[in-house]
């Protein structure tokens, strides 16, 4: 088995020595001429001194800089601040807005609840002003004005009606831009 693999390697090594000046375009070694392929550094002449001195002062001056210049150059610095991650999953980044805002100030118990459950089960109007009695899923009243938070999505109430209470959601969507929307929950009908 050993001598199988050295045979396949010293294979291998032949026909790739016979291959690669093919890839390189040097065609002379298919008529068994040498070739030699010279490439030329840059590195080497610009460290080599030149084997004339120079005479004047104001040239060397102006070739050192040259030369620094080249040195100093550095590469490309990706720098990703204020800079979208692409690679970073647009759900992630909405969660994470929810909890920078669910951590920015406590929540009542109406503000862990959407508002699809919840429902209006009386209204009361009064000069002073009105209010709403709306039940959860649950079955636990609580009573409502406006200006009272709730729903997951910052809603507060805006207006309570004969017949209906009027929620303004102010969110951020996806990309972080303050959407409102205005949610309507209805008194249900009695017919």
């Amino acid at each position: 088995m050993g001598t199988i693999k050295r045979i396949g390697t010293i294979l291998f090594l032949l026909i790739g020595i016979g291959v690669i000046p093919l890839f390189l375009g040097i065609s002379s070694a298919q008529t068994g001429k040498k070739a030699i392929l010279k490439i030329p550094k840059e590195e080497e002449k610009l460290s080599k001194p030149s084997q004339k001195p120079i005479e004047d002062k104001t040239k060397a001056a102006k070739i050192e800089p040259k030369v620094q210049k080249e040195k100093e150059e550095a590469p490309y610095f990706y720098d990703p601040t204020n800079k979208v991650d692409p690679f970073k999953s647009f759900i992630t980044v909405r969660e994470e807005l929810e909890e920078r805002e669910a951590r920015a100030k406590p929540r009542t118990y109406l503000e862990t609840l959407d508002i699809s459950q919840l429902t209006i089960s009386a209204i009361i109007v009064t000069r002073g002003g009105n209010w709403a009695l709306v039940r959860d899923s649950k079955g636990d009243g609580h009573v409502i004005k406006v200006g009272t938070p709730m729903g997951k999505k910052g809603g507060q109430v805006t207006e309570i009606l004969e017949k209906k209470v009027v929620v303004r959601e102010h969110y951020k969507d996806i990309r972080g831009r303050k959407t409102v929307r205005d949610r309507i929950i209805r008194l249900p009908s009695l017919e």
